[in-house]
């Protein structure tokens, strides 16, 4: 009996003893638990941060490029401004000051041209400048009709210079001239029609500038003739007037300068005004008409120097 409850003793003791044992397992693992720290959780990490990406055009981060070389600019020259012509009053005009212009021209034309020979050459004898160095070439009886008939080789030629007979391409040649001044054609209205008289003009520049075609190329009008001679070829001063204002036209549309003389030297009614008219009363000028023509021939010069075609230094150079 008294053995009995000495064993119940030691297995009670027994299971006291584990109990405790257990109890203090359970409170070392707590402890252990708490004085051991957790580890931090992987934080989110966001995308753009994570990843090695090219950005948008629309990102604010610039791309970075490799510097390319950079050229030196090609310097542009500045440009040399034209000088502006010098002004030149009518009185330097008729004191000779543009006059190297006329040096390689070269003036065709009837008797009335013969009679402009005359007087430039009596100014120049006197000392006095007188259109340069201008030929000037004229021939009595002359008309539109012969000068074209000689350029188109039916006749022989129509102009006497350096004492034999030269076609004006001919007389163009000979003086190697820039420049042609034409005045011809008053007769020819007595049997052409003002329509058939540009016609023969068109024809007869034309062959001219087959042979020269860089000719400078100046037509004057028709001269106006006293109205008491006018009447006895039958030849108005509306005729004159009706065929200069197509001899104009033809002028601007082909290219070539017109230089109005008539209307310079008419009177009221469209004749030559008799101050101007010469010893014989028909259509040619005295020397008052002349200087005037001098004088347009001048501002003619005037006008190209002011536009800057000719320049009185690079005659001055050849």
């Amino acid at each position: 009996m008294k053995e009995s409850v000495r064993i119940r003793r030691k297995q009670l003791l027994l299971v006291i003893l584990c109990l405790l044992l257990c109890l203090s397992c359970g409170k070392a693992q707590t402890a252990d638990a708490a004085a051991t720290p957790e580890e931090p959780a992987a934080e989110a990490v966001p995308s753009c941060a994570a990843e090695t990406a090219v950005p948008s055009p629309e990102s604010d981060v610039p791309e970075t490029e490799t510097p390319q070389p950079v050229e030196a600019p090609t310097e542009v020259p500045t440009p040399t401004p034209e000088p502006t012509p010098v002004p030149v009053s009518d009185e330097q005009l008729d004191e000779g000051y543009l006059d190297a212009w006329f040096d390689d021209s070269v003036m065709v034309g009837d008797s009335i041209v013969a009679g402009l020979g005359r007087y430039v050459t009596g100014e120049r004898d006197k000392g006095r400048p007188c259109l340069g160095k201008m030929r000037i070439v004229g021939v009595g009886g002359l008309t539109l009709r012969k000068a074209l008939a000689a350029e188109q080789k039916k006749t022989d030629g129509a102009l006497v210079f350096r004492s034999r007979f030269m076609t004006v391409s001919e007389v163009v040649e000979e003086t190697q001239a820039k420049s042609l001044f034409i005045l011809v054609g008053v007769r020819d209205l007595e049997s052409y029609s003002a329509e058939a008289l540009i016609d023969a003009y068109d024809t007869f520049i034309s062959i001219i500038k087959e042979n020269h075609p860089d000719l400078r190329i100046y037509v004057h009008s028709l001269m106006p003739m006293l109205k008491g001679f006018s009447m006895s070829v039958r030849q108005t001063a509306d005729m004159n007037r009706a065929a200069n204002e197509k001899l104009r036209a033809f002028c601007e549309e082909k290219g070539y300068t017109y230089l109005e003389l008539a209307d310079l030297i008419r009177d009221e009614e469209g004749y030559l005004k008799y101050e101007y008219s010469g010893t014989d009363y028909s259509f040619h000028p005295n020397d008052i008409a002349r200087a005037i023509w001098v004088r347009l021939l001048r501002s003619c010069a005037r006008d190209e120097y002011y536009a800057g075609i000719w320049k009185p230094e690079e005659t001055a150079n050849d």
